[in-house]
């Protein structure tokens, strides 16, 4: 029986792609993989990560789907529904376990979108923190989570270091306020249509008090 994993990264970022990876192997070598020590991309350090990744694809078949930002302005579920149901048809897996990238909510809807976009039968494990249960979603975290922080790199090469790209993050969210103060436009990395772009405009209470007035 083949196994395929299915994992993603860089779906909640404004800055930089979307990767959807896949390794797929035969059942009986699960043990191999499993040896490698491979779990949850974010408990592992990126030195580790990329260590890991080199030897998965030494004892797995692997596929890396890289989304750019130009794609990522449509429906983003709709998008990596498309990249997974892909990775699916070209794997022949017999299972597949699917870290899901949507809510409770969303997720039936999401299954049943899924299947007929693949011509092909397969038994579908499909939940939500898969990557902490299956280690075969755990080996395409760490794919995904590599190639994701390589995009990353290379964009921090072109427009210096704004972090990696998440919202949250302080360093990212300087950059786009002063790319945008700057240039009066967000960087082509960015992904312009996302509400979150349009937020970063507007001022924090503690602007207000300390300007007065909105400022961009």
């Amino acid at each position: 029986m083949r196994i395929l994993g299915i994992d993603e990264a860089g779906r909640g970022c404004v800055i930089g792609p979307l990767v959807v990876a896949g390794v797929w192997i035969e059942r009986d070598r699960l043990q191999a993989l499993e040896t490698l020590g491979v779990r949850d991309s974010k408990q592992l350090t990126r030195a580790r990560r990329t260590e890991i990744a080199e030897a998965i694809q030494k004892i797995a078949n692997v596929v890396v789907l890289e989304i750019p930002v130009a794609q990522l302005q449509e429906n983003l579920t709709r998008v990596e529904l498309h990249a997974i149901a892909e990775i699916i048809q070209n794997s022949n897996a017999h299972r597949v376990y699917l870290d899901l990238p949507v809510g409770p909510r969303a997720q039936e809807r999401f299954v049943q979108r899924l299947r007929p976009a693949v011509q092909s039968a397969f038994e579908l494990i499909a939940e939500n923190r898969a990557d902490a249960r299956y280690p075969i979603v755990s080996a395409a975290s760490i794919v995904a989570k590599v190639r994701r922080d390589s995009a990353i790199e290379r964009l921090h090469q072109e427009y210096g270091d704004f972090g990696w790209g998440y919202p949250s993050e302080p360093k990212t969210r300087a950059f786009l306020k002063e790319f945008y103060a700057r240039h009066g436009r967000f960087p082509e990395c960015a992904r312009l249509k996302w509400q979150t772009l349009q937020r970063l405009l507007k001022p924090t209470s503690t602007e207000i008090s300390l300007f007065g007035q909105k400022r961009p």
